[in-house]
């Protein structure tokens, strides 16, 4: 049971990590060292990749994109700025997420 907004998973995107939930459909045989995700199975000790936003298995390493952000992204945030009534605080796990949200605008910690 769970999602993408279960608690577990928020905590584990924060920290980098990826984390399975709400996964019921995955038989796992764990005699054979096999587990089977849509009709397709997978041994113990081969390279998957897990795209958790899709919910996904696929077979092998998949090449990651760093994602970056470009001044499209602080004009957008800079005119939100001007019209906005809430004050805007951030989920941080660590000092490095704290520090992060700050550097984005955040004007405090939530949790």
């Amino acid at each position: 049971r769970g999602g993408m907004t279960s608690h577990a998973a928020v905590v584990a995107r924060g920290m980098g990590r990826p984390c399975v939930s709400g996964a019921g459909e995955i038989a796992i045989n764990e005699k054979a060292g096999t587990f089977t995700a849509r009709g397709r199975t997978f041994k113990a000790g081969e390279v998957i990749t897990i795209d958790g936003g899709k919910g996904e298995v696929l077979d092998g390493a998949v090449a990651m994109i760093e994602p970056e952000l470009t001044g499209d992204f602080q004009t957008l945030m800079g005119w939100a700025d001007g019209i906005r009534r809430l004050k805007v605080r951030a989920n941080a796990e660590t000092p490095l997420d704290a520090k992060t949200a700050r550097g984005f605008g955040a004007e405090g910690i939530g949790l």
